[in-house]
């Protein structure tokens, strides 16, 4: 099963802890992927464009950055394969937060350190990244580098929309020129403050989707790029002829395809193209039930390829039938278009189906279908089997017929009551050694041979 969890290990104080990932959030340049322990607590690693900065257990506060990532971010559910493409490191060393304080401030500039630390607003009080933030403007402001300290007061208000003293330095003449570049459009912006434009265009994907796409072209930020994407198909209307894994230029294998067009129709499960598509990709991955609903909900013609694989759903053992919606299967089956393939369909459901509900069910099941199709040989035999099932005369033809349709358990339960019936007729007990053979039960075909050939020796 190519469907499987995905997972990352965490080492901290020289101790593995193994988690499950559940999901990766990409907001602006923030990655958070969300991870559960084995105790069932939540973790969050966190990742600066491609870099991991840190990982924290913590409760997600009520309007912090982590919840506004996973409300409004890119989201991408596990299992999928871009994660998999993104944790090419499965092993992340966890420092305290002095060392992540000391790493971040050496590696990055002021402005993105402040930035990385608001997204810490679970596990930091906001006055701890306020009081950062503050620190940061400020030695700007004594070096005359009003543009940078801008840079740092947009960066506050995106943590904290509302922060009284970040709005009033904002409007201060001494900023009305480098507060005017904010006001242009995101290319403008991206010489002036090139984070916060990121942030602006990501704020608005429809309209400012080249502009991130030539960004993360240029900084090979590929899964940002392959997750945009993908994103945009979600949310258009007129992709509907478009393959939608065409528009990623990273290449898959089949079952990494397979995952990702399942991932994308559980995100979009009315979208046209993806209801086509997914259907192959629902039976690459072992899903039958879920492919034999979503092929048959279309209510449409179905292709050669696609009856034969619904074929192959309808007689793999692993389908669960109670999970198949029957009403909606029976009226597709009843398309016009169809009518050419509901013999071989038949012959493979209907079995299928003895196995699972009574024979009455199965006949009321397939009358509307017999009404259309009367040459049908097995819809016939279905109509004989229900009209003498509860004829004590007519078990041996029954029997037969239960195992035409190679209903084992049913065509020996007939053989039996015929036996009884007529105990010195053998040819009940001779199908019952055949029966018994063809279902591999050995000993009891051999039981009933040796039954049967006394019969044949005393009837000479």
């Amino acid at each position: 099963m190519i469907e499987q969890p995905q997972s990352v290990t965490v080492i901290s104080n020289q101790r593995h802890i193994q988690l499950r990932v559940e999901r990766l959030a990409i907001h602006h340049r923030i990655k958070i992927l969300e991870a559960v322990k084995g105790n069932g607590s939540k973790f969050y690693l966190f990742f600066y464009k491609d870099d991991f900065i840190t990982g924290k257990t913590a409760d997600v506060k009520s309007g912090s950055l982590i919840e506004k990532a996973f409300q409004n971010g890119i989201v991408l559910k596990s299992p999928h394969p871009l994660i998999d493409r993104f944790l090419f490191e499965k092993t992340f060393h966890l420092k305290s937060t002095k060392q992540v304080f000391h790493s971040v401030q050496k590696r990055y500039t002021p402005q993105e350190t402040a930035f990385i630390f608001s997204y810490f607003d679970s596990f930091l009080s906001a006055d701890t990244i306020i009081k950062l933030m503050k620190k940061h403007f400020y030695e700007y402001r004594r070096n005359g580098q009003m543009r940078l300290a801008f840079q740092i007061l947009a960066t506050l208000l995106h943590f904290d929309p509302v922060n009284k003293w970040a709005r009033e330095l904002t409007r201060k003449l001494e900023y009305q020129k480098v507060r005017s570049l904010y006001d242009g459009g995101v290319h403008e912006l991206s010489e002036a403050d090139p984070l916060f434009a990121e942030i602006y265009a990501y704020d608005d994907l429809r309209n400012h989707h080249a502009y991130l796409e030539s960004l993360f072209l240029k900084e090979k930020r590929n899964t940002d790029l392959s997750a945009l994407r993908l994103q945009l198909y979600l949310l258009s209307s007129d992709n509907n002829e478009i393959d939608p894994l065409a528009i990623i230029d990273d290449q898959f294998s089949e079952s990494e395809r397979a995952l990702l067009l399942w991932n994308m129709h559980r995100e979009a499960p009315h979208h046209p193209t993806l209801r086509k598509n997914a259907f192959q990709a629902f039976m690459y991955l072992k899903k039958t039930s879920e492919a034999i609903n979503l092929l048959t909900e279309r209510q449409d013609t179905i292709t050669k390829s696609e009856c034969a694989l619904l074929i192959t759903a309808i007689e793999d053992q692993e389908t669960t039938f109670s999970s198949i919606n029957l009403d909606m299967l029976q009226s597709c089956l009843r398309v016009k278009g169809n009518q050419n393939y509901l013999d071989q369909l038949l012959h493979a459901l209907i079995p299928r189906m003895l196995h699972e509900f009574d024979l009455t069910y199965v006949y009321n099941w397939v009358k509307p279908l017999d009404n259309d199709n009367q040459d049908i040989s097995i819809l016939s035999t279905i109509q004989t089997m229900a009209e003498i099932q509860d004829d004590p005369d007519k078990q041996f033809q029954l029997g037969k017929l239960y195992h035409k349709l190679k209903q084992y358990d049913e065509a020996i339960t007939c053989f039996d009551w015929e036996m009884e019936l007529h105990p010195t007729d053998p040819t009940p007990v001779q199908w019952l050694t055949k029966v018994y053979r063809e279902m591999g039960k050995v000993e009891e075909s051999n039981t009933y041979m040796s039954i049967y050939s006394k019969m044949q020796r005393v009837s000479n």
